[in-house]
């Protein structure tokens, strides 16, 4: 069954009336929501559905936000089993009146339990927030994204993971004024791969440490990755004076730097405010793996692994780092409580 979307208009409900009825369809109800500029607010898509089975959802054409709204989302979906979300349409965020109002702006597409679910082929420019937030899911699979905002826009990350598992991300492209894809606590089984990243943050593990019972980070590849003009590559982050956590069995490997900033970082020390305790993280940070990752760094320190006195990082590896500054000059590596090991090319010197 096809449920089509006509003549929507501001506040009208007849996305929810839609969803509502494809989602008492069972199985193999499509959502359509027709070529054309439609303006809503936020909407929740909430299940479960008959006989446990999302409808798929094709957004064909621009869906724009309205300007000023509150909440955590836009456009939510929760408690759904076999979703997809596709159809080459554009989501607009507007969020350009919002950026400075302070964090924790709606992100544009949020998926909170979901389990086996599919978002592809869709254009998210200017949110408010976050453009993508996974939390709470299980099996969801993100490829084919185009996610832009402005370099200066504040808090816009591409992607942000948390509380979820067996994530697969793939072949999408993100330049925003946050990190490209941001990974946060209780994730585990996350596979990320074919990502194009800047301008933005890069790619991060973190920020850890900033809350109570914060879950652990466990196992993580990044792989095949073209980050450009990003001010930072790839990156774990924690805060100081963390409760008790832990990041292991994270890979990042064959990825390519063009002219960025911090290329490979683990930043234990990280307070964006400047305003923050003294007492160093307790996040430990074991068996993370950098390898094939060459290109350009807009920095002198290339490599930097600083970490905590208290949980120093253990189980690092370095392998085939080919890293120089863009006028080709060799770049320098620093290390702070970090033991590891290294192998194959090493440029910098390694600091382990």
């Amino acid at each position: 069954m096809h449920v089509r979307i006509y003549n929507l208009t501001f506040g009208s409900q007849a996305f929810l009336a839609a969803w509502d009825a494809a989602c008492s369809c069972g199985k193999n109800a499509t959502m359509v929501i027709p070529a054309g500029t439609f303006v809503l607010g936020p909407v929740l898509f909430k299940g479960p559905c008959s006989n446990a089975f999302s409808p798929a959802l094709e957004i064909k054409g621009t869906l724009k936000a309205l300007p000023n709204f509150t909440g955590w989302a836009w456009i939510e979906f929760h408690t759904l089993h076999e979703l997809a979300v596709g159809g080459g349409g554009t989501l607009d965020g507007q969020g350009s009146q919002c950026w400075g109002q302070g964090h924790n702006l709606p992100t544009t597409l949020k998926f909170q339990h979901v389990n086996d679910g599919t978002v592809s082929n869709l254009s998210l420019v200017d949110s408010k927030g976050f453009h993508v937030v996974f939390h709470s899911s299980t099996s969801v699979t993100a490829c084919g994204l185009n996610i832009t905002a402005p370099a200066h826009s504040p808090n816009t990350d591409g992607i942000h993971l948390s509380n979820s598992s067996h994530i697969n991300i793939t072949d999408c492209r993100i330049s925003t004024g946050d990190d490209c894809i941001s990974v946060g606590p209780g994730i585990a089984n996350v596979s990320i791969s074919g990502i194009f990243c800047g301008p933005g943050h890069g790619l991060s593990v973190g920020s850890l440490g900033k809350y109570a019972d914060e879950k652990a980070v466990m196992g993580l590849t990044v792989r095949n990755c073209t980050i450009t003009q990003t001010t930072n590559g790839v990156r774990i982050k924690t805060w100081p004076g963390s409760p008790v956590g832990i990041a292991r069995n994270i890979t990042f490997e064959d990825i390519v730097m063009n002219n960025v900033s911090n290329p490979i970082i683990i930043d234990q020390d990280y307070c964006p405010q400047k305003s923050c305790s003294s007492e160093p993280s307790l996040v430990q940070i074991t068996g993370v793996r950098f390898r094939n990752v060459q290109g350009t760094s807009s920095t002198a320190v290339a490599v930097k692994l600083q970490c905590s006195p208290t949980k120093p990082c253990d189980g690092l590896h370095l392998e085939n780092i080919n890293l120089k500054l863009m006028n080709g000059a060799a770049a320098i590596s620093e290390c702070f409580h970090a033991v590891g090991m290294f192998g194959g090319i090493q440029n910098p010197s390694p600091c382990l």
